[in-house]
Parts: structure tokens; C-alpha cells; sequence
């Protein structure tokens, strides 16, 4: 069982744009986050675009809430980890997303915990800093080292879907080709090769190391090997009839 990321609270201090936070409740959805809170709203705030942007994830933006500081937003946090692009005096103690994201998880085990985002132009100020635990700063080029909200709050919440074990890839269950059907097949791929005259004789054996080589850089499986297999003895097939040849199931 993965870790939980339902402790896992989002905080936006002061966003500037409707669209960036319907954004961010989109990315929230793909990656299993659901608690949205907004630190210090603006009273110009665009909620229309929020809405529009949030789309089918409008329920997460249904159940935002907000705070009007980010010492009331995250009073009951047990770690607070804060974002920030910029460099400065307390900005220096910083690791990337994928090495935070599995102790600030392993902290979600006591209780709620915060992701702090700053607003769009100037980011977290050194107060809102002062009340974060850690820090983080996602690596991106110097020619443009600023991501959008959307983009940034993305990466941070991808990390921890995968730090949970959340994210784990269901891997092909069809077993490998074992060494004899390898061999087969590649008996079978020397003897098509020669039969079209794709190789001579005398180089057959270069060729072939050439070919085992090609289907050696990934693992192959049973049915890989079959479909090969197959699409060898049909060139054999029409090497020596000259026809279309029957279907064949690879064996």
C-alpha cells in the first residue's frame, strides 16, 4: 500500500490569474491531489477563469478554500515546504522535487502537510519562507528559468504521485523468449536473409552478429519472437514461390 496523498494540501499565496488556478486544479486531478487552499486572495481575482480553466476539475476548485494569511492556511500543517525560483539570503538550502518528494510524504504520515506556491510575478516573499520547514527549487535553464504556476505545480505533483507508489506502470505480462526460441528465430532470420539475397553466404555470419545485436537492445517476448518468426518463414515462402503466401501464425 502506497503512501496517502490526501494530507497533502496545495497552497497558492495571492495568485494573480483565474486561469493559472483552474490550471493547477486540473494538474491537482491528474496526479491525485484534491486540497486546494488559497493564502491572501486578491480582490481583483478572475473566479470566471479559474472555472472556465479548471474544466472537469472544477470540483477541486468547488471545494477550495480560503485564508486571509498563510500562517492561518497552514496552522495545522505538521511541514510546510515552500517553492522558489529565485535566488537570496534564504533561499540557498534547497533540494529538487524528486528528492523531497518522498520525506515530505513520509511526514503526510503525522498529519496535513502544505506545498507553498507564491504568486506569479514575485514569487514567496522571505516571510512566507520564514514559516516553511524546507524549500524547493524545480532545475530548469537559465535562458528561462521561470515556469508557469500550472507547469510548476505539475512537476511538484507528479513526483509525489510517484513517491506514493501511486504511479506505478502495470508491466507486460507476456514472458520472455527464452534462449532456444531466440535461437530459432534467428536460425529462421539467417536462412529468409539468404533465400531474398539480402546477404551472401561468405557474410552471413557478420550479418547476423549485426541482427542479434538489433534484437538484443530490449527483451523480447514469447509473442515477439512469434510474430518474427513468422515474418521470416513468409519471406522464405515467397522466395520460393514467388506468391503471396498463406497466413501463418508464426510458429
Amino acid at each position: 500500500m502506497g503512501a496517502s496523498l490526501k494530507p497533502v494540501r496545495v497552497v497558492l499565496v495571492s495568485p494573480l490569474y483565474g486561469g493559472n488556478v483552474g490550471s493547477v486544479c486540473r494538474a491537482m486531478m491528474n496526479m491525485g491531489l484534491s486540497d486546494l487552499v488559497i493564502a491572501a486572495p486578491r480582490d481583483d481575482f478572475n473566479t470566471f477563469d479559474a472555472v472556465k480553466w479548471a474544466y472537469a476539475a472544477r470540483s477541486i476548485w468547488d471545494a477550495h478554500r480560503e485564508y486571509p494569511t498563510l500562517a492561518e492556511a497552514i496552522a495545522d500543517c505538521h511541514h510546510v515546504t515552500g517553492t522558489s525560483a529565485r535566488d537570496g539570503l534564504y533561499r540557498q538550502v534547497r533540494c529538487t522535487p524528486r528528492e523531497w518528494a518522498p520525506d515530505f510524504l513520509s511526514h503526510a504520515a503525522a498529519g496535513p502537510v502544505a506545498l507553498v506556491m507564491g504568486p506569479e510575478n514575485n514569487g514567496l516573499s522571505n516571510e512566507d519562507l520564514a514559516l516553511c520547514t524546507s524549500l524547493i527549487r524545480i532545475p530548469s535553464t537559465e535562458a528561462y528559468p521561470s515556469l508557469n504556476l500550472s507547469h510548476a505545480l505539475m512537476v511538484c505533483a507528479y513526483e509525489l504521485y510517484v513517491a506514493s507508489g501511486a504511479g506505478d506502470v502495470a508491466r507486460e505480462a507476456v514472458p520472455a523468449a527464452t534462449s532456444e526460441m531466440r535461437e530459432r528465430m534467428f536460425a529462421q532470420w539467417r536462412s529468409a536473409l539468404l533465400e531474398i539475397g539480402f546477404m551472401e553466404s561468405d557474410k552471413a555470419d557478420h550479418m547476423m552478429m549485426a541482427m542479434r545485436r538489433i534484437f538484443s537492445r530490449g527483451t523480447l517476448s514469447e509473442v515477439d519472437v512469434r510474430i518474427l518468426l513468422g515474418v521470416a518463414r513468409q519471406a522464405r515462402w515467397c522466395a520460393t514461390h514467388g506468391a503471396t503466401p498463406p497466413p501463418t501464425n508464426g510458429e
